[in-house]
């Protein structure tokens, strides 16, 4: 289930992006700036994403190393 939000999340970014650039054509040097802005932004929303994943993560084999020693006591 997290897999298939962080695929739409991704794929979101992506197209935002690419509509966004389709659709409000401006210079050349602005576009490219714009596009270099969504892409910092998308890759903090990432990195985000992929800190509170390894937050989760680490946090379920903390409850499953507890619940594993509690049943061999």
């Amino acid at each position: 289930m997290k897999t298939n939000s962080f695929f739409a999340l991704v794929t979101g970014l992506a197209a935002g992006a690419i509509l966004g650039v389709l659709f409000a054509p401006q210079k050349g040097e602005k576009t490219r700036n714009q596009i270099r802005k969504n892409a910092e932004d998308g890759l903090d929303k990432l990195r985000c994403a992929l800190e509170r994943a390894e937050e989760e993560i680490d946090d379920e084999i903390e409850e499953l190393a507890d619940g594993q020693i509690e049943e061999d006591e």
